[in-house]
């Protein structure tokens, strides 16, 4: 028997950091999947354009302070400036665009323009007035509207303010401020970067939680997949050289350049680990559980990490072998 492939709507949301409200969208999603299915345009559009509004208000809502402060911030023909929660689904994609959370896509703001008054579809005399039909075409156009919107959200997640973007794995963050690094089928499991590069002064702090055999790694010198440095915290015994410093020069290559004279983290279930850079002082600190983590090569000679930092680069995390829990992240 042939099986009918039924899904059709994105499904990607870890960006959603509320469970809650994550579970609320699966159960659209897979209301589309339904209605879409049997040609009903009508509730195709208003379950479509309704999600993608109400993701547009959940990720306003991180940023609402930056959002307001916009030039561009929408205001009421008496020039006042208008209700938070009365800007329309167009205008909010135009904010997020400033803000650089939604992308420069062309044409994707004439589409929300087109269904910025979708909730008059709901209403048959407020259509007959407007003359606003729906059609297989609008049905098609919403639901493609609303798919593309999700899979270039789905390639971020949102930690406080900061954007971490995904790389590989299946990463998420949620509303317990836990990032989890899962497992995936890529050798690096689950690994993200910052969206934005490091400048002069980063301060960077968080706790770290190994699940069973696990390895973390601080990601720093990021240029792409194939081209980074990165400070590995190994908690399996068995290993002989466990923390260290690595280079990455080809996609899944590393190499082990210095070593740290602790070989091993720390045995408790959860401690703190800091980063903190500071080019004007010529700074780059590894702390880990309180203790300042020394690096020496293969003769023994300390090293100055500083000297490993590029500027103007990225930083990130991935974790190899097991699952890894990042805990009440700060970055500034």
């Amino acid at each position: 028997m042939m099986e009918i492939q039924t899904e059709i709507t994105k499904k990607e949301i870890s960006f959603i950091d509320d469970i809650d409200f994550r579970n609320i969208l699966y159960d659209r999603l897979s209301e589309i999947d339904k209605v879409f299915i049997v040609n009903a345009n009508y509730s195709t559009v208003f379950l479509s354009i309704s999600t993608i509004e109400g993701i547009f208000k959940h990720l306003s809502s991180i940023y609402k302070t930056e959002i307001k402060q916009l030039p561009i911030y929408p205001t009421n023909q008496d020039g006042k400036r208008r209700r938070f929660d009365k800007i329309s689904i167009d205008e909010l994609y135009n904010l997020l665009k400033e803000i650089g959370i939604l992308p420069e896509i062309k044409d994707f703001e004439k589409i929300y323009k087109i269904f910025k008054d979708y909730r008059n579809f709901i209403h048959p005399q407020a259509q007959h007035k407007k003359a606003l039909p729906i059609d297989l075409g609008h049905a098609q156009m919403a639901l493609g509207l609303m798919n593309a919107t999700l899979e270039h959200l789905s390639h971020n997640i949102f930690i406080g303010k900061e954007i971490y973007q995904i790389v590989a794995g299946s990463p998420d963050y949620d509303k317990n401020k836990v990032l989890h690094l899962n497992l995936a089928r890529t050798r690096v499991h689950s690994f993200v970067i910052t969206r934005r590069h490091i400048t002069n002064v980063l301060s960077l702090s968080f706790d770290l939680e190994f699940q069973g055999k696990s390895v973390f790694n601080f990601i720093f010198n990021y240029k792409n997949i194939g081209s980074f440095k990165m400070l590995r915290l190994d908690n399996r015994r068995e290993q002989k050289t466990a923390n260290c410093l690595l280079h990455c020069t080809q996609r899944y290559f590393w190499r082990e350049e210095f070593f740290s004279e602790d070989p091993f983290p720390p045995t408790k279930p959860i401690f703190q680990v800091q980063i903190e850079i500071d080019k004007r002082k010529k700074l780059f600190r590894f702390i880990v559980d309180g203790k300042d983590y020394i690096f020496k090569d293969g003769s023994g000679k300390k090293i100055d990490l500083f000297d490993e930092l590029i500027p103007d680069l990225q930083i990130g995390f991935f974790n190899e072998v097991g699952p890894v829990k990042l805990h009440n992240i700060k970055l500034q």
